[in-house]
């Protein structure tokens, strides 16, 4: 849900600040001269949001899920217990030949088995 405040700043100018906190997603918010840009701001972003599409930054169409995964394995896994190394690289490995070549911003739950 969308809620929109009005701001004075320190120079008297009216500013009009969104922020949208949906259940499941981190909260968005950003600030807008008109309360009209804030309001078609806050009905996009609430769309796409629950279709799915939105990605607070660029990130999302840059790289790919196949990535995400050598980056963990590279980075984060060797800090891992030896056990837990060694159950989790091939399921990484599996989840990478199946979704590894989709944008993160392309992947989305029903893909998931």
């Amino acid at each position: 849900m969308a809620s929109i405040q009005e701001r004075t700043d320190a120079a008297g100018k009216i500013h009009f600040r969104v922020q949208i906190r949906l259940r499941g997603f981190p909260p968005e918010q950003a600030t807008f001269e008109r309360k009209t840009d804030a309001r078609k701001w806050a009905a996009q972003t609430e769309a796409a949001i629950r279709e799915g599409r939105y990605f607070k930054t660029v990130e999302g169409r840059r790289r790919t899920f196949g990535e995400m995964i050598d980056r963990y394995i590279e980075n984060v896994l060797p800090r891992k217990k030896q056990n837990s190394r060694h159950s989790q690289a091939p399921r990484l490995i599996w989840w990478k030949e199946r979704l590894g070549h989709y944008l993160l911003a392309d992947v989305t739950p029903p893909m998931i088995p």
